[in-house]
C-alpha cells in the first residue's frame, strides 16, 4: 500500500516515463531494444504517438528458431537523478521499462520473449548507436505439442488490441501496479521453463497468483478456524491436561504462521475460482476422467498449492501428469495414482498438465484487469 501523504508515483516505470515525457520541455532521446520470440508477430505497435514502438526486426527465424523484433522507447532528456524520497514500500522492478513491457507482452500474446540487446546513444552522421549484448538463456523445446498455445502456427499482430491492453494496465490503481507486474513477471518466467522444468512452471505460476491474491478478502466461512478461537479447539480434545498444555506451548509460537499459510492457500484457491471465468471451456468433454470441471477445481488447486509448498520446503517431488501424444486437449492424464520407483503417488496428489494451469493463470491475470 502507498504511504499516506507520500508524493511517490508508484505506477510502473513505463507509465511514469510517459508522464514525464508529456511534461518535459527539454527534448527526448530514443533507446532501442532487440527482443526475440518463437511467435511470429506482424504489424507495428505505435503507442502514445510514437513513444513506444515495436515491430519485426528480421523476416526470418535465426538459428535458434526465434523471430527478432525491435522495441523503441522514448525518454525525456535530463529527467533527474534518483528519488531521494523513496520509501520502503515504493515501486521496484529490476527489469526497468523494457522488462515490464516484455512481461506484459508475454501475458498478452501468451508466448515467450527474450531481451537480445540494447542500443544506446545518439545516432548522427559522425556517430552510431552502441550495442550492448544480453546473454539470455534459451532452450528450444523438442516438440511444440507439449504446450501448444505458446507455440502458435498462425501469426499474431502488434497492431490490433495491444494498445488497448496497455491502456487497461495503465489505468490500474497505482497501489496495484507493483503486484500486477510481479504477477506478469512470474507468469513470463513460467513460460520460459516450458520444456525445461515442469515443476518450475508450477512454482512460478503459483507465485504469479499469490502476488495478486494477498489482498483478496476471504469470507467468514473461509477462515481456517471457521470462526473458532484458537484455544477453544483444544478444549474438545481427549488429551490430558499436561498434553494439552504442552501442545499449546508448542503451537503458540507457530500458530500465526500455520493460520497464515492456510489463509494464503484459501486465498489462492478462491482467487482463481472467482477470476478464472472462461478458462475451463473447451477440451475433450467425452473423456470426462481427463477433464477438470469447475466442480472439482478446488481439489486440483489445493493439490497444486500443496505440491509447490512441499517441493520448496521439503524437497518433495511433484506427481505430474505424464505427457501422451494425441492428448493435447486433455487437462490431466487418465491415471488414478502411480508407482514410480518405490514411491506410491495417490490420485489426489496428481497435478494437471502445465498448459492447463498456465491457461487458467493467464485468464485470472487478464480478468483482474477488467475487475
Amino acid at each position: 500500500m502507498l504511504k499516506k501523504n507520500s508524493k511517490n508515483d508508484n505506477r510502473m516505470a513505463w507509465v511514469r516515463n510517459l508522464a514525464r515525457l508529456s511534461k518535459s520541455s527539454r527534448g527526448s532521446y530514443n533507446t532501442e531494444f532487440e527482443i526475440a520470440s518463437e511467435c511470429r508477430i506482424v504489424g507495428i505497435l505505435n503507442y502514445n504517438k510514437g513513444k513506444i514502438v515495436c515491430s519485426l526486426f528480421s523476416m526470418e527465424k535465426d538459428e535458434k528458431g526465434l523471430y527478432h523484433y525491435l522495441v523503441r522507447i522514448k525518454y525525456p532528456k535530463y529527467s533527474g537523478s534518483y528519488n531521494e524520497k523513496a520509501d520502503k514500500k515504493g515501486y521496484y522492478f529490476k527489469g526497468g521499462e523494457i522488462g515490464e513491457l516484455l512481461a506484459l507482452f508475454s501475458l498478452y500474446f501468451q508466448c515467450r520473449f527474450y531481451l537480445v540487446a540494447t542500443y544506446q546513444g545518439e545516432q548522427t552522421l559522425q556517430q552510431l548507436k552502441t550495442k550492448f549484448e544480453n546473454n539470455f538463456l534459451y532452450k528450444k523445446v523438442a516438440s511444440s505439442i507439449i504446450h501448444p498455445k505458446i507455440f502458435p502456427e498462425k501469426a499474431k499482430t502488434f497492431a490490433k488490441e495491444l494498445s488497448a491492453f496497455l491502456d487497461s494496465v495503465k489505468k490500474l490503481n497505482k497501489t496495484k501496479h507493483q503486484s500486477f507486474i510481479l504477477a506478469c513477471y512470474h507468469y513470463a518466467r513460467a513460460l520460459k521453463e516450458v520444456g525445461i522444468d515442469s515443476e518450475m512452471v508450477f512454482i512460478r505460476l503459483v507465485s504469479s497468483i499469490e502476488t495478486l491474491s494477498k489482498e483478496y478478502k476471504l469470507g467468514k466461512m473461509d477462515n481456517p478456524l471457521n470462526g473458532e478461537k484458537f484455544h477453544y479447539l483444544f478444549n474438545r480434545n481427549s488429551l490430558s491436561i499436561e498434553q494439552l498444555q504442552q501442545i499449546k506451548e508448542i503451537l503458540n509460537v507457530s500458530k500465526r504462521d500455520v493460520i497464515q499459510v492456510e489463509k494464503s492457500k484459501r486465498k489462492f484457491v478462491r482467487f482463481i475460482q472467482d477470476l478464472s471465468k472462461g478458462a475451463l471451456k473447451g477440451g475433450n468433454w467425452k473423456a470426462k476422467h481427463v477433464k477438470i470441471t469447475r466442480e472439482n477445481l478446488p481439489k486440483v488447486l489445493t493439490a497444486i498449492y500443496d505440491a509447490r509448498s512441499n517441493y520448496l520446503h521439503n524437497g518433495e517431488p511433484m506427481y505430474l501428469s505424464q505427457f501422451m501424444y494425441g492428448a493435447t486437449k486433455w487437462d490431466t492424464d487418465p491415471s488414478l495414482g502411480m508407482i514410480i520407483d518405490n514411491r506410491e503417488f495417490p490420485a489426489s496428489k496428481k497435478l494437471p498438465y502445465t498448459y492447463w494451469f498456465e491457461n487458467v493463470v493467464r485468464s485470472c491475470l487478464l480478468n483482474y484487469l477488467s475487475n
